[in-house]
């Protein structure tokens, strides 16, 4: 598998100067603020939960040895087997070899970012494998060719009118609609077709639990 070199000067060089991209960005992370500050009010109450979360992420990174051992055996005594990877190779060639054990050409996936770092898609493609992303945002810059813009929100970049275009021209027989609901019962169709379809599933991990 060849690595793509990723030239970062010159790339945000071009966002910054791409009108629309600062335009979208722009509409999406007011939104994102505007829903956060609805749901929490009280913003001295947010900062103790922010703080709280960061506290407990810095303890479990510190601790991410023990714990990575601790979570295998738990996992094991629950019947899941669990793989080592030291590079994204070894854990591209694992997920490979589990696929061709089952026989399997089509992979439904979760949202993985660990999979978007290993370039999992591309690998298994070149494999002749199809590895379908079922998140919206990620199935929608699957079919740009692009890779996720936010950890939570994939397509962030992307404003209703360009997703709509997208979906005129890359996906057969459907017709042009800027309504979100329309949008959302095109991709909803094909994704309930392809997980009938589906041989193998993929999925990332928000949180393991160690103790359980």
């Amino acid at each position: 598998m060849t690595e793509t070199v990723v030239d970062f000067p010159r790339n945000f060089k071009k966002a910054l100067n791409d009108g629309q991209l600062r335009r979208n960005l722009r509409a999406a992370m007011d939104t994102l603020g505007q829903r956060r500050r609805n749901l929490f009010s009280d913003r001295e109450a947010f900062e103790q939960l922010r703080m709280r979360g960061d506290a407990i992420r810095q303890r479990a990174l510190r601790n991410l040895p023990e714990l990575l051992e601790k979570l295998e055996r738990n996992c094991t005594e629950n019947g899941i087997q669990v793989h080592w990877a030291e590079t994204p190779a070894e854990a591209n060639q694992i997920c490979l070899e589990i696929i061709r054990r089952h026989n399997a050409t089509r992979v439904i996936k979760g949202k993985s970012m660990v999979s978007e770092e290993m370039h999992l898609n591309r690998f298994l493609d070149e494999r002749g494998i199809e590895a379908l992303e079922t998140d919206l945002g990620e199935y929608i810059i699957q079919l740009d060719h692009e890779t996720p813009s936010h950890i939570i929100v994939p397509a962030i970049h992307k404003n209703r009118d360009q997703i709509a275009r997208l979906f005129h021209d890359k996906i057969p027989n459907t017709p042009y609609t800027e309504v979100v609901e329309e949008l959302n019962a095109i991709a909803r169709k094909i994704l309930r077709e392809k997980f009938f379809a589906g041989e193998v599933g993929v999925s990332g991990v928000n949180f393991a639990v160690a103790e359980t």
